[in-house]
């Protein structure tokens, strides 16, 4: 390979993918009941436990990766030939982004000669994997670490993130809405809309009430909001395959859109969305700017 190509575990790609798309990875921590636990996810039925954990009431917290771990990871892919592209979590949802660079640039002056790249995809889960995707396919091509990193920072300003919340109380417990709201939107349906915004920041956008219209509300945002020339769109679920296969179908048939890949939402970000929650990432022209 042209160089070394490198992600965290919030990625959410199978780990055995990882490893046959020769793609390294360090893995996040969420801790529950006072045990902290690794994202090595290998298959659907972890995720699946994970969030009867949460449906149970298991309350899941989450840390970020420090400069210090970060730095060990780098200077272990440079014991390979080649640079490291390295694809983070969002900088505006956790310090792991700017860790990630702390840590890039600490062991680059140790090892002179060597580059690293730490990319702050600006996104999380399927939509971090969808950047990770595209820099894959860039390697592939032979194309330079170098060229792949200038790509990427166009990239990720122009992917667009939308979060489809379903588990109100979850989403209470961690601050992101007030009780009140909790507990009328339970009884009227009602499904918060959340972006990532240009920053990279969690950013309330919307709402609308029931599945139906939420969905519908998804297909409508590809419409209003995707490149005209976009092929493939991506849907990341929280143990809700059912309502991320019928929005799959209703992207295919009422869109341009040609290809729709579903994934899990991993632990890390399940831990503050809840089970249920829907995402649909998309490339559009740029990101929606708008502040918290």
């Amino acid at each position: 390979m042209s160089f070394i190509l490198s992600t965290d575990s919030c990625c959410d790609h199978l780990k055995s993918d990882l490893k046959k798309y020769n793609i390294k990875y360090i893995p996040m921590a969420y801790i529950i009941d006072d045990v902290e636990y690794r994202d090595n996810y290998d298959s659907f039925q972890e995720y699946k436990d994970f969030y009867d954990l949460l449906r149970a009431g298991k309350v899941s917290k989450t840390t970020q990766l420090s400069p210090f771990e970060t730095a060990e990871y780098f200077e272990k892919l440079l014991q390979e030939e080649g640079d490291i592209v390295h694809i983070s979590l969002s900088g505006g949802l956790s310090a792991t982004a700017s860790n990630a660079q702390m840590a890039a640039k600490e062991v680059m002056e140790k090892y002179p000669g060597r580059k690293i790249y730490a990319i702050d995809s600006k996104g999380a889960t399927q939509g971090q994997r969808y950047v990770l995707d595209m820099a894959r396919r860039l390697r592939d091509q032979g194309k330079s670490a170098e060229e792949v990193a200038e790509y990427l920072q166009g990239l990720v300003d122009r992917v667009h993130h939308w979060i489809f919340a379903k588990d109100l109380f979850h989403l209470k417990r961690g601050g992101r809405i007030s009780p009140a709201v909790a507990v009328v939107g339970t009884v009227l349906g009602i499904r918060p809309i959340i972006i990532i915004n240009h920053k990279g920041q969690l950013v309330p956008f919307d709402k609308e009430r029931g599945v139906a219209k939420t969905l519908k509300y998804a297909v409508n945002a590809i419409k209003k909001y995707a490149k005209k020339d976009a092929t493939l769109a991506y849907i990341a679920h929280a143990d809700d395959l059912e309502t991320a296969e019928t929005l799959k179908n209703m992207i295919l048939e009422e869109t341009w859109i040609k290809e729709v890949e579903i994934g899990y939402i991993g632990p890390v970000i399940g831990s503050h969305t809840g089970p249920g929650t829907v995402g649909l990432v998309f490339e559009a022209e740029k990101r929606i700017e708008i502040e918290p």
